[in-house]
């Protein structure tokens, strides 16, 4: 009778014990069917890849950098010097740019940095400024010192546009002690991939075509629309999933990575819709500027370099009349050709597959930018090329396949900018 009993209740436990064996096997399963889906598919899941692509976004991934806040066009305004400037939104001043109130006394206790560029001096700024200013404390004339930064970049600027915010700031009385200009990038690409396809004069800040319209066409109106609705929802989705405990789950890390490459399809295409749109409504000159035709693409690159050089000229005999110093540094590029030993993980997220404007006008517009520099060099500007940086660097450093940086990344050019300027100071001060 014992036995039965015994029996009776080894039989009663043996379906709950059977349904938790089965629930295990199956989350194993579930876990590990993203590697198995690769194989059948041809496309290795690379679990490593995808929390990088998370982590560039939201810092999941300690080694990737979270991106600076950046503004796409709604968050702008225009500005009547600088083109645009940002809405009030995080990090951002009263001036609509990034970082502190630039217009304060001076103090002799205080060294006043001003740092210039595109979207890549903003991630400087996030990711690599207390790295740059721990280095600059090493210039004897800064010893003992306090560092205050301004900030005249967002993304998408382009000289002239941080020669004018200079010109702007100065004019009402900002202290200048030091600028540090970091581009290249934006001023010989976007004139060629956003305002060239446009006739838009290739000196007016990119994508003018939409900042000057006084009345955009319904068109246009609803693919910004889609396009800003669908960037929220896929941020929205990375920022959730990266707060959850899924975020260790590989099968949640496949379907995000799904779902997430099918919204960059999305977003590229409608890009294109917007830039046909555009190109196919009326143009006067207050979108276009003084029209020009473009017969010569190579001259039309020298003339871009030629404007940067020119620009970078103007910021010396601004920042020498003020008695301050200035070093200009051409940022590195992942398209520049051997200028980083890249893995697949990270060609996979730095390299861009088929067609692509800014990999072509880099390989053909860098080369001129390292030739103006030279002439820089030739007339004074303490000029650095920072393109062979990576050049020996195995480990992931490019966060995106345009030209940003992990937080890594930005620290090493920071230690690199912060070297040339107490390099430089030492060969002044002899």
């Amino acid at each position: 009778m014992a036995g039965r009993r015994r029996r009776s209740r080894r039989d009663r436990r043996s379906p709950w014990r059977t349904g938790v064996l089965v629930l295990l096997l199956s989350l194993a399963a579930a876990e590990a069917s993203p590697w198995l889906l690769g194989l059948v598919l041809g496309r290795p899941y690379d679990r490593a890849a995808t929390t990088v692509a998370l982590g560039t976004v939201l810092s999941a991934d300690t080694s990737q950098a979270e991106r600076p806040y950046e503004e796409y066009l709604g968050d702008h305004y225009l500005h009547p010097y600088l083109g645009f400037v940002s809405l009030p939104l995080p990090g951002r001043n009263r001036f609509g740019l990034p970082g502190a109130e630039p217009l304060r006394p001076a103090s002799p206790d205080t060294v006043d940095v001003v740092l210039m560029g595109g979207s890549v001096a903003m991630g400087l700024h996030t990711f690599g400024e207390e790295t740059l200013l721990r280095g600059l404390q090493r210039v004897p004339a800064y010893r003992g010192k306090g560092f205050r930064v301004t900030v005249l970049a967002l993304g998408g600027y382009k000289q002239p546009q941080p020669l004018m915010a200079l010109n702007w700031l100065m004019a009402q009385g900002a202290p200048v002690d030091l600028v540090l200009a970091l581009d290249g990038f934006n001023d010989i690409v976007l004139p060629v991939c956003d305002n060239l396809p446009f006739g838009i004069l290739p000196s007016y800040p990119r994508h003018w075509n939409m900042y000057a319209r006084k009345r955009l066409d319904p068109k246009v109106h609803r693919i910004l629309a889609e396009r800003l609705a669908l960037d929220e929802r896929r941020a929205e989705r990375r920022k959730q999933l990266a707060g959850s405990f899924l975020r260790h789950s590989n099968i949640a890390l496949l379907l995000w990575r799904t779902r997430d490459e099918r919204d960059a399809m999305t977003l590229a295409a409608l890009e294109q819709r917007l830039r046909t749109a555009m190109s196919t409504a009326g143009q006067d000159l207050q979108v276009t500027g003084p029209v020009s035709t473009v017969t010569d693409t190579a001259a039309y690159y020298a003339e871009q370099a030629d404007l940067w050089m020119r620009c970078s000229q103007q910021v010396k005999a601004l920042t020498e009349a003020q008695g301050a110093a200035y070093f200009h540094f051409l940022q590195p590029n992942q398209y520049v050709p051997g200028s980083k030993p890249m893995g697949p993980k990270e060609a996979a997220v730095a390299l861009a597959q088929g067609p692509f404007c800014y990999r072509d006008a880099v390989e053909r517009g860098y080369p001129l930018l390292l030739d103006r520099g030279e002439r820089l060099r030739a007339s004074g500007v303490a000029f650095h090329d920072l393109t062979a940086l990576f050049r020996t660097e195995p480990r992931a450093r490019y966060s995106d396949n345009c030209c940003h940086f992990t937080a890594p990344g930005y620290q090493r050019i920071a230690e690199a900018m912060a070297d040339a300027v107490v390099d430089g100071m030492k060969e002044t001060s002899r």
